[in-house]
Protein backbone atom coordinates (compact mmCIF):
# COMPACT_ATOMS: atom_id res chain seq x y z
CA UNK A 1 0.00 0.00 0.00
CA UNK A 2 1.19 3.53 -0.38
CA UNK A 3 3.06 5.14 2.23
CA UNK A 4 1.09 7.11 5.06
CA UNK A 5 2.71 10.17 5.61
CA UNK A 6 5.47 12.09 3.98
CA UNK A 7 7.80 10.98 1.87
CA UNK A 8 10.84 10.32 3.02
CA UNK A 9 10.27 9.62 6.39
CA UNK A 10 12.21 9.26 9.64
CA UNK A 11 14.43 6.47 9.76
CA UNK A 12 13.11 3.37 12.22
CA UNK A 13 16.08 2.31 14.71
CA UNK A 14 15.57 -1.26 13.45
CA UNK A 15 16.43 -0.08 9.83
CA UNK A 16 20.16 1.30 10.29
CA UNK A 17 20.58 -2.04 11.75
CA UNK A 18 19.25 -3.88 9.08
CA UNK A 19 21.20 -1.79 6.19
CA UNK A 20 24.39 -2.53 8.20
CA UNK A 21 23.46 -5.97 7.90
CA UNK A 22 22.78 -5.80 4.29
CA UNK A 23 25.81 -4.02 2.97
CA UNK A 24 27.87 -5.92 4.74
CA UNK A 25 26.48 -9.28 3.39
CA UNK A 26 26.31 -7.29 -0.08
CA UNK A 27 30.11 -6.77 0.64
CA UNK A 28 30.28 -10.48 0.62
CA UNK A 29 27.54 -11.39 -2.06
CA UNK A 30 28.73 -9.52 -5.11
CA UNK A 31 32.93 -10.42 -5.37
CA UNK A 32 31.87 -14.06 -4.80
CA UNK A 33 29.34 -14.36 -7.39
CA UNK A 34 31.21 -12.02 -9.84
CA UNK A 35 34.57 -11.85 -9.40
CA UNK A 36 35.92 -14.75 -7.92
CA UNK A 37 36.90 -18.20 -9.84
CA UNK A 38 33.81 -19.80 -11.24
CA UNK A 39 31.93 -16.53 -11.18
CA UNK A 40 28.64 -16.10 -12.84
CA UNK A 41 28.40 -13.96 -16.07
CA UNK A 42 25.48 -11.92 -14.50
CA UNK A 43 23.61 -11.52 -10.78
CA UNK A 44 20.11 -9.65 -9.91
CA UNK A 45 20.18 -7.60 -6.99
CA UNK A 46 16.08 -6.87 -6.42
CA UNK A 47 14.00 -4.86 -3.99
CA UNK A 48 10.16 -5.70 -3.99
CA UNK A 49 9.26 -2.82 -1.64
CA UNK A 50 12.21 -0.31 -2.28
CA UNK A 51 11.13 3.09 -1.08
CA UNK A 52 12.31 6.27 -2.20
CA UNK A 53 16.05 5.30 -1.56
CA UNK A 54 16.94 8.28 1.50
CA UNK A 55 14.91 8.90 4.87
CA UNK A 56 14.00 12.51 6.04
CA UNK A 57 17.24 12.88 8.34
CA UNK A 58 19.55 12.11 4.88
CA UNK A 59 20.57 8.56 5.27
CA UNK A 60 20.63 6.62 2.41
CA UNK A 61 18.30 3.72 1.52
CA UNK A 62 18.86 -0.02 0.99
CA UNK A 63 18.75 0.45 -2.70
CA UNK A 64 22.25 3.08 -2.65
CA UNK A 65 23.41 0.56 -0.29
CA UNK A 66 23.30 -2.23 -2.65
CA UNK A 67 24.90 -0.63 -5.82
CA UNK A 68 27.61 1.12 -3.45
CA UNK A 69 28.06 -2.76 -2.48
CA UNK A 70 28.81 -3.85 -5.75
CA UNK A 71 30.14 -0.43 -7.22
CA UNK A 72 32.91 -1.02 -3.89
CA UNK A 73 33.54 -4.49 -4.19
CA UNK A 74 33.67 -5.64 -8.44
CA UNK A 75 35.78 -4.51 -10.97
CA UNK A 76 34.04 -2.93 -13.67
CA UNK A 77 35.01 -5.43 -15.95
CA UNK A 78 33.80 -8.28 -14.39
CA UNK A 79 30.22 -9.56 -14.79
CA UNK A 80 26.87 -7.86 -15.26
CA UNK A 81 24.95 -6.69 -11.96
CA UNK A 82 21.15 -5.87 -12.60
CA UNK A 83 18.92 -4.01 -10.15
CA UNK A 84 15.27 -3.97 -9.76
CA UNK A 85 13.50 -1.81 -6.95
CA UNK A 86 9.72 -2.37 -7.39
CA UNK A 87 7.50 0.52 -5.17
CA UNK A 88 3.46 1.08 -5.32
CA UNK A 89 4.02 4.68 -4.13
CA UNK A 90 4.24 7.24 -7.09
CA UNK A 91 6.57 9.13 -4.82
CA UNK A 92 8.79 6.72 -3.51
CA UNK A 93 9.43 6.27 -7.23
CA UNK A 94 9.74 9.33 -8.08
CA UNK A 95 12.31 9.84 -5.56
CA UNK A 96 14.32 6.93 -5.73
CA UNK A 97 15.08 7.80 -9.78
CA UNK A 98 16.19 11.07 -8.27
CA UNK A 99 18.14 9.99 -5.20
CA UNK A 100 20.00 7.58 -7.72
CA UNK A 101 20.43 10.08 -10.03
CA UNK A 102 21.88 12.25 -6.89
CA UNK A 103 24.14 9.56 -5.35
CA UNK A 104 25.72 8.32 -8.60
CA UNK A 105 26.17 11.48 -10.67
CA UNK A 106 28.68 9.84 -13.06
CA UNK A 107 27.34 6.52 -13.76
CA UNK A 108 30.05 4.07 -12.61
CA UNK A 109 29.10 0.62 -15.24
CA UNK A 110 27.44 1.17 -18.54
CA UNK A 111 23.94 0.28 -18.58
CA UNK A 112 24.56 -2.82 -20.16
CA UNK A 113 26.93 -4.10 -17.49
CA UNK A 114 24.77 -2.80 -14.74
CA UNK A 115 21.09 -1.78 -15.75
CA UNK A 116 18.63 -0.13 -13.29
CA UNK A 117 14.80 -0.27 -13.26
CA UNK A 118 12.53 1.56 -11.21
CA UNK A 119 9.17 0.42 -11.43
CA UNK A 120 5.73 1.72 -9.90
CA UNK A 121 3.59 -1.26 -8.58
CA UNK A 122 3.09 -4.14 -6.33
CA UNK A 123 5.35 -6.83 -5.45
CA UNK A 124 3.16 -9.54 -6.04
CA UNK A 125 2.28 -7.73 -9.02
CA UNK A 126 5.11 -6.77 -10.78
CA UNK A 127 8.11 -8.04 -9.35
CA UNK A 128 8.33 -11.74 -10.92
CA UNK A 129 7.60 -9.75 -13.89
CA UNK A 130 10.28 -7.38 -13.50
CA UNK A 131 12.89 -10.15 -13.58
CA UNK A 132 10.89 -11.90 -16.03
CA UNK A 133 11.52 -9.26 -18.56
CA UNK A 134 15.36 -8.27 -17.67
CA UNK A 135 16.28 -12.60 -18.72
CA UNK A 136 17.01 -12.39 -14.79
CA UNK A 137 16.47 -15.88 -13.90
CA UNK A 138 19.05 -19.00 -14.85
CA UNK A 139 21.78 -16.57 -12.85
CA UNK A 140 21.80 -15.63 -9.01
CA UNK A 141 19.18 -13.82 -7.62
CA UNK A 142 19.31 -11.55 -4.28
CA UNK A 143 15.82 -10.68 -3.61
CA UNK A 144 15.34 -8.00 -0.67
CA UNK A 145 11.46 -8.02 0.44
CA UNK A 146 11.10 -5.39 3.59
CA UNK A 147 7.51 -4.86 3.65
CA UNK A 148 7.56 -5.62 7.52
CA UNK A 149 5.43 -8.47 6.59
CA UNK A 150 2.34 -6.20 6.04
CA UNK A 151 2.18 -6.44 2.32
CA UNK A 152 2.08 -9.88 1.04
CA UNK A 153 5.15 -11.41 -0.54
CA UNK A 154 4.02 -14.00 -3.31
CA UNK A 155 4.61 -17.58 -2.15
CA UNK A 156 5.08 -18.62 -5.89
CA UNK A 157 7.94 -16.23 -6.03
CA UNK A 158 9.64 -17.68 -3.01
CA UNK A 159 9.42 -21.19 -5.23
CA UNK A 160 10.70 -20.13 -7.75
CA UNK A 161 13.77 -18.24 -6.26
CA UNK A 162 14.49 -21.33 -4.33
CA UNK A 163 14.55 -23.84 -7.28
CA UNK A 164 16.65 -21.10 -9.15
CA UNK A 165 20.54 -21.39 -9.14
CA UNK A 166 22.54 -19.97 -6.13
CA UNK A 167 19.44 -17.57 -5.50
CA UNK A 168 18.75 -15.90 -2.00
CA UNK A 169 15.96 -14.20 -0.29
CA UNK A 170 15.95 -11.93 3.19
CA UNK A 171 12.39 -11.24 4.26
CA UNK A 172 11.23 -8.87 7.38
CA UNK A 173 8.50 -10.17 9.17
CA UNK A 174 6.70 -8.42 11.58
CA UNK A 175 4.92 -10.50 13.56
CA UNK A 176 2.19 -8.61 15.42
CA UNK A 177 0.70 -7.76 12.02
CA UNK A 178 -0.55 -11.28 11.77
CA UNK A 179 -1.28 -11.36 15.58
CA UNK A 180 -3.44 -8.23 15.59
CA UNK A 181 -5.23 -8.80 12.51
CA UNK A 182 -5.83 -12.81 12.26
CA UNK A 183 -9.24 -12.68 12.05
CA UNK A 184 -9.67 -10.15 9.30
CA UNK A 185 -6.87 -11.61 7.37
CA UNK A 186 -8.01 -15.00 7.39
CA UNK A 187 -7.94 -17.52 4.56
CA UNK A 188 -6.27 -14.75 2.42
CA UNK A 189 -3.43 -14.96 4.67
CA UNK A 190 -2.73 -18.33 4.14
CA UNK A 191 -0.93 -18.00 0.93
CA UNK A 192 1.86 -15.75 2.77
CA UNK A 193 2.26 -19.18 4.29
CA UNK A 194 2.30 -21.40 1.38
CA UNK A 195 -1.45 -21.91 2.20
CA UNK A 196 -0.87 -23.53 4.53
CA UNK A 197 -3.59 -22.50 7.75
CA UNK A 198 -1.64 -23.75 11.01
CA UNK A 199 -0.41 -20.10 11.40
CA UNK A 200 -4.40 -18.78 12.48
CA UNK A 201 -4.45 -21.14 15.52
CA UNK A 202 -1.85 -18.11 17.37
CA UNK A 203 -5.28 -16.46 19.04
CA UNK A 204 -5.36 -19.66 21.13
CA UNK A 205 -1.62 -19.03 22.29
CA UNK A 206 -0.36 -17.44 25.25
CA UNK A 207 1.06 -13.78 24.44
CA UNK A 208 4.64 -14.21 25.00
CA UNK A 209 4.22 -17.73 22.29
CA UNK A 210 2.51 -15.83 19.54
CA UNK A 211 5.48 -14.23 17.91
CA UNK A 212 7.32 -17.31 17.95
CA UNK A 213 4.61 -19.23 16.47
CA UNK A 214 4.41 -16.92 13.66
CA UNK A 215 8.26 -17.04 13.26
CA UNK A 216 8.00 -21.12 13.12
CA UNK A 217 5.19 -21.40 10.44
CA UNK A 218 6.88 -18.78 8.00
CA UNK A 219 10.10 -21.02 8.24
CA UNK A 220 8.45 -23.82 7.57
CA UNK A 221 7.13 -21.92 4.91
CA UNK A 222 10.24 -21.19 3.49
CA UNK A 223 11.40 -24.34 3.63
CA UNK A 224 8.47 -26.15 1.65
CA UNK A 225 9.03 -23.43 -0.55
CA UNK A 226 12.58 -25.10 -1.29
CA UNK A 227 15.12 -23.15 0.66
CA UNK A 228 16.88 -25.85 2.64
CA UNK A 229 19.17 -23.44 4.95
CA UNK A 230 17.41 -20.60 6.81
CA UNK A 231 18.65 -18.24 9.63
CA UNK A 232 16.53 -15.94 11.54
CA UNK A 233 16.93 -13.54 14.21
CA UNK A 234 15.09 -11.07 16.22
CA UNK A 235 15.60 -7.29 16.31
CA UNK A 236 15.14 -5.10 19.11
CA UNK A 237 14.42 -1.87 19.14
CA UNK A 238 14.98 0.00 22.25
CA UNK A 239 11.11 1.63 21.15
CA UNK A 240 8.76 0.18 19.28
CA UNK A 241 8.14 -3.35 18.42
CA UNK A 242 10.75 -6.58 17.94
CA UNK A 243 10.50 -7.78 14.36
CA UNK A 244 12.50 -10.87 12.65
CA UNK A 245 14.78 -11.16 9.81
CA UNK A 246 14.41 -14.30 8.03
CA UNK A 247 16.80 -15.47 5.26
CA UNK A 248 16.44 -18.24 3.12
CA UNK A 249 19.29 -19.80 0.90
CA UNK A 250 20.77 -23.04 -1.00
CA UNK A 251 23.71 -22.96 0.11
CA UNK A 252 25.34 -23.41 3.89
CA UNK A 253 27.89 -20.85 2.64
CA UNK A 254 25.12 -18.17 2.95
CA UNK A 255 23.96 -18.94 6.75
CA UNK A 256 27.39 -18.44 7.51
CA UNK A 257 28.21 -14.80 5.51
CA UNK A 258 24.78 -13.59 6.22
CA UNK A 259 25.71 -15.21 10.07
CA UNK A 260 29.32 -13.16 9.91
CA UNK A 261 27.43 -9.75 8.63
CA UNK A 262 25.01 -10.02 11.96
CA UNK A 263 27.63 -10.99 14.19
CA UNK A 264 29.96 -7.72 12.84
CA UNK A 265 27.00 -5.31 12.90
CA UNK A 266 27.78 -1.99 14.29
CA UNK A 267 26.72 -2.02 17.92
CA UNK A 268 26.10 1.71 17.90
CA UNK A 269 22.84 1.59 16.15
CA UNK A 270 20.68 0.99 19.59
CA UNK A 271 19.36 -2.26 18.37
CA UNK A 272 19.51 -5.53 20.25
CA UNK A 273 19.53 -9.18 18.69
CA UNK A 274 17.91 -11.95 19.81
CA UNK A 275 17.77 -16.31 18.97
CA UNK A 276 14.09 -16.63 18.49
CA UNK A 277 14.11 -20.56 20.32
CA UNK A 278 15.85 -19.24 23.40
CA UNK A 279 12.88 -19.00 26.25
CA UNK A 280 14.61 -16.43 28.37
CA UNK A 281 14.65 -13.83 25.86
CA UNK A 282 18.12 -12.77 26.25
CA UNK A 283 19.06 -9.74 24.14
CA UNK A 284 22.55 -10.86 22.66
CA UNK A 285 24.55 -7.25 22.26
CA UNK A 286 24.23 -5.73 25.28
CA UNK A 287 27.56 -5.57 25.84
CA UNK A 288 30.58 -5.67 23.41
CA UNK A 289 31.49 -9.47 24.52
CA UNK A 290 28.88 -12.06 22.97
CA UNK A 291 26.18 -13.32 25.57
CA UNK A 292 26.99 -16.94 25.57
CA UNK A 293 23.79 -17.84 27.84
CA UNK A 294 21.32 -18.56 25.41
CA UNK A 295 23.36 -20.69 23.36
CA UNK A 296 24.56 -23.02 26.49
CA UNK A 297 20.91 -23.12 27.40
CA UNK A 298 19.79 -24.53 23.54
CA UNK A 299 22.87 -26.80 23.32
CA UNK A 300 21.91 -28.47 26.85
CA UNK A 301 18.48 -28.86 25.54
CA UNK A 302 19.82 -30.30 22.36
CA UNK A 303 21.93 -32.76 24.50
CA UNK A 304 18.83 -33.55 26.56
CA UNK A 305 17.44 -34.40 23.11
CA UNK A 306 19.76 -36.20 21.26
CA UNK A 307 21.93 -37.79 23.71
CA UNK A 308 25.82 -38.36 23.29
CA UNK A 309 26.65 -35.50 20.41
CA UNK A 310 29.91 -34.34 18.85
CA UNK A 311 31.38 -31.54 19.45
CA UNK A 312 31.10 -30.78 15.78
CA UNK A 313 27.55 -31.69 15.28
CA UNK A 314 26.54 -29.24 18.20
CA UNK A 315 28.80 -26.46 15.60
CA UNK A 316 26.55 -27.49 12.71
CA UNK A 317 23.37 -27.45 14.96
CA UNK A 318 25.10 -23.75 16.19
CA UNK A 319 25.23 -22.59 12.38
CA UNK A 320 22.33 -23.85 11.36
CA UNK A 321 19.75 -23.96 13.41
CA UNK A 322 21.01 -20.57 16.12
CA UNK A 323 22.25 -17.35 15.38
CA UNK A 324 25.43 -18.19 16.90
CA UNK A 325 28.68 -19.00 14.96
CA UNK A 326 30.15 -22.37 15.64
CA UNK A 327 33.08 -20.96 17.25
CA UNK A 328 30.90 -20.47 20.37
CA UNK A 329 30.18 -23.52 20.78
CA UNK A 330 33.32 -24.50 23.15
CA UNK A 331 33.15 -21.03 25.06
CA UNK A 332 29.41 -21.62 25.35
CA UNK A 333 30.12 -25.58 26.77
CA UNK A 334 32.82 -24.77 28.47
CA UNK A 335 30.82 -23.54 32.10
CA UNK A 336 28.97 -26.21 31.38
CA UNK A 337 31.42 -28.73 31.41
CA UNK A 338 32.76 -26.85 34.88
CA UNK A 339 30.09 -27.05 36.33
CA UNK A 340 29.24 -30.46 35.81
CA UNK A 341 26.37 -30.17 33.81
CA UNK A 342 27.82 -31.69 30.50
CA UNK A 343 30.81 -33.84 30.18
CA UNK A 344 33.21 -34.94 27.94
CA UNK A 345 32.56 -38.69 27.36
CA UNK A 346 36.09 -40.42 27.69
CA UNK A 347 37.43 -37.80 29.68
CA UNK A 348 40.50 -35.22 28.67
CA UNK A 349 40.44 -32.12 27.03
CA UNK A 350 37.24 -30.40 25.61
CA UNK A 351 37.61 -30.29 21.75
CA UNK A 352 35.88 -30.06 18.80
CA UNK A 353 36.52 -33.75 17.85
CA UNK A 354 35.18 -34.61 21.46
CA UNK A 355 31.79 -37.02 22.28
CA UNK A 356 30.35 -34.71 25.21
CA UNK A 357 26.63 -35.62 26.97
CA UNK A 358 24.70 -34.38 29.74
CA UNK A 359 26.03 -35.77 32.90
CA UNK A 360 24.57 -38.50 34.91
CA UNK A 361 23.06 -36.40 37.57
CA UNK A 362 21.73 -33.27 34.99
CA UNK A 363 20.00 -36.31 32.43
CA UNK A 364 17.85 -37.65 35.34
Amino acid sequence: MPVKGDVPWPREEHTGAKHDIYRRYLDRWFPILLAYSNAYPSVTYAEGFSGPGVYSGGEIGSPVIAMQALIDNVPKTKGVARFVFIDDDKRCVDMLRKTLRTAFPDRPRSDAAMPVRVIEGTCIDHLEAALDSINAWGQPIFANLDSWGNAPVPYKLLQRLAVNVSSEVIVTLFPQHFVRFVSNLGEAGDEVFGGDPTWRTVNGLAPEAKSRHILTCYRQALKAAGFPYLLDFELIPKHGQPLYLVFGTGHPLGVKKMKDSLWEVDRAQGVGFRDPRDDQAETLFDMEEPQIGPLARLLEQKLRDSGRVRVEELRQFALFETVYRPEHVIRALKPLVDRGVVEVVGGGALRIGSFVSLASASAR
